[in-house]
């Protein structure tokens, strides 16, 4: 292999007549002064004596200049199959590479460099290095067993240079965007990293709109020695309204306002009036109370609703609440607002939002260097994700504050905040969002208080565009609609021809840019430990419910075989009674099938139709 052509301290070609290039794979090329320089494949070429060489009109073609550079060191382009590849070189160089250099393939301490950012200990194994199979013969032990890959339904040994992220960069380096179309691995890419987070006991809040974020469940029920791991003491899952809320008694005027306006935008005259309505330590029942009383004191006579007022109760209490009302009746304006406040109020209880737990195991769970799993509908989760985000970035930030000043403070952990869908969570130009402003100041001020972004959505196109800028590590798996390749072509350092392989990418193929790689890295995402809720195959799911539904049936119908309109009812009602409810529609279908599938029979005249056991052989 050796240098051909024009080369410049960037881009080089190299040929061979013995060998064809790999995509990815890292080359050496010698002779170039002070030192060699490495480079990696970047386009590849198989040139046949039968094609022609030369289209000045396709740019997939080699130009004049490459043919003839060809033929000037000795090959023989109408004889001989050549092998050309492009290569983009990493190496730090200040002089274009020599022209005629020799090109071979490195041993890996040649590489170690420009692959290792940190050492095992210190980083999360995300995969493996496209390219880098190569070196398999010098890679030290260390390194190996790290990534294992997910191939043909098992779990093979990695197969090349594990690509392990230094997780402790972030403090230079904030938040990470993974991006991906449907069925690219995304999702799959996800999991790999929060298995790498509860690995590492790092405190994480993960917002789950799939439920699909469980880590007990083993990838495969057999898997290789050393392999299997259980994360069961490292993560929690909480649903919103079932174990999490938002304690009503403990709502700022802030908290108040923020969680309606979250349903739907406030006016100024609805904000004053919530906050004016609302009393410290309000409970959810004595706030919606006032909102109704308030409003009947407004729409109604005061003498006459003084009266239904105090039949509902007497005394002091109720004596101070009437003076209240008087008070608010001149601050809050027109019932409308009112109304307002209290339809956004319903629609947030009708949600489940409200519960008395609020988001104290959240606190915990960070406190003890869990991963945290908020479970919900995608509406509930970016009302409730606004709150939570709020007051617990509020609560890490008062703690750095407060240590930067002097002051003693309540120790508050750093943390992540993980998404899937985030596009949802931070649209671009929807500023009406309920969490876009947390996602938003978390993602420019949260590295100095330690709180990092983990953002994953199949359209970075529809992504706020602040946010999107201060992903400074993006992991990209297939993309195909040119919007998305636009964004991620202005927003990394992929070149021209990363972003062409993007919509051919397999599923669990990417790229990854980062500084605090310094450069593209093509990867093959390790296979997870753990599997998906959602994981099984819909159609093996569809196969394995009919074959049940049909076996209960066929349990039930041999004790009345054969079978006339007699005992029609007969077997529907046992059906009932077993749980498996069917209507005479459903049971004709069923035994039409059985029919076809040569169990049953079918004798049918003019008076009767009977199905009977099929003979067997």
């Amino acid at each position: 292999m050796q240098v051909v052509g024009r080369t410049n301290e960037r881009d080089v070609w190299v040929a061979s007549k013995d060998r064809p290039f790999r995509l990815n794979e890292l080359l050496v090329m010698e002779g170039h002064s002070p030192e060699t320089a490495v480079g990696e494949v970047v386009e590849t070429y198989s040139l046949n004596p039968l094609v022609p060489l030369v289209d000045e009109g396709s740019p997939y073609l080699m130009g004049p200049e490459i043919v003839s550079a060809l033929q000037a060191v000795g090959y023989e382009l109408e004889r001989d199959t050549v092998y050309l590849g492009k290569i983009r070189v990493i190496s730090e160089l200040f002089y274009p590479v020599k022209t005629g250099s020799r090109a071979r393939v490195p041993d890996f301490t040649e590489v170690a460099d420009l692959l290792l950012q940190a050492e095992p200990e210190r980083s999360m194994a995300l995969g493996v290095i496209l390219g880098t199979e190569t070196l398999d013969p010098t890679l030290p032990d260390y390194l190996r067993h790290l990534a294992p890959l997910f191939q043909e339904g098992k779990v093979v040994d990695q197969q090349g240079v594990p690509f392990l992220l230094d997780y402790r960069s972030m403090q230079d380096y904030p938040h990470i965007g993974i991006f991906g179309g449907s069925g690219s691995g995304k999702s799959f890419g996800v999991r790999v990293l929060i298995e790498e987070f509860i690995k590492k006991r790092l405190p994480v809040v993960v917002f789950d709109p799939h439920y699909e974020m469980s880590f007990s469940e083993p990838l495969l029920p057999d898997l290789p020695p050393g392999f299997k791991e259980s994360f069961d003491s490292g993560f929690q899952i909480l649903t919103v309204g079932q174990d999490i809320g938002v304690r009503f008694d403990m709502l700022t005027e802030g908290d108040l306002c923020n969680l309606l306006g979250a349903v739907s935008p406030l006016s100024e005259a609805m904000e004053s009036a919530a906050r004016a309505v609302l009393s410290k330590k309000d409970s959810l029942i004595t706030f919606a109370e006032r909102l109704d009383n308030l409003i009947g004191l407004l729409e109604n006579n005061e003498a006459d609703y003084r009266q239904e007022f105090f039949s509902r109760g007497n005394g002091p209490e109720r004596e101070r609440e009437w003076k209240r009302l008087k008070v608010l009746q001149n601050q809050v304006g027109q019932p409308a607002s009112l109304r307002a406040i209290r339809w956004r109020l319903y629609s947030l209880k009708r949600e489940g939002i409200f519960h008395e737990a609020g988001i104290t195991r959240i606190e915990e769970g960070l406190r003890n260097q869990q991963v945290t799993v908020i479970r919900g509908s995608i509406r509930m989760l970016r009302v409730y994700a606004s709150y939570v985000l709020r007051n617990l970035y509020g609560k890490r930030r008062e703690y750095r504050d407060a240590l930067q000043k002097g002051q003693s403070a309540v120790n508050f952990p750093p943390f992540l905040v993980v998404t899937d869908e985030a596009h949802n969570f931070a649209p671009k130009g929807d500023h009406s969002s309920p969490s876009l402003r947390e996602f938003r100041e978390i993602a420019q001020e949260g590295r100095k208080y330690g709180v990092f972004l983990v953002l994953a959505s199949q359209r970075p196109a529809l992504l706020d565009e602040t946010i999107n800028a201060q992903l400074n590590t993006k992991i990209i798996f297939r993309t195909v609609r040119s919007m998305d390749l636009s964004v991620i072509s202005e927003e990394t350092d992929l070149g021209r021809e990363e972003i062409r392989r993007l919509p051919y990418l397999p599923s669990g193929y990417g790229f990854i840019s980062s500084p605090i790689v310094g450069r593209t890295v093509a990867v093959r995402i390790r296979a997870a430990k753990t599997r998906s809720p959602h994981q099984d195959n819909p159609f093996d799911e569809l196969e394995v419910m009919a074959d049940s539904r049909i076996s209960e049936f066929r349990s039930v119908l041999v004790r009345y075989l054969p079978l006339n309109e007699t005992y029609i009812n007969d077997v529907l009602q046992e059906l009932e009674k077993r749980g498996e409810p069917m209507s005479r529609a459903e049971m004709d279908s069923l035994l039409e099938q059985m029919v076809q599938k040569g169990e049953l029979v079918k004798d049918e005249n003019s008076f009767v139709t009977v199905f009977r056991l099929a003979a067997r052989d």
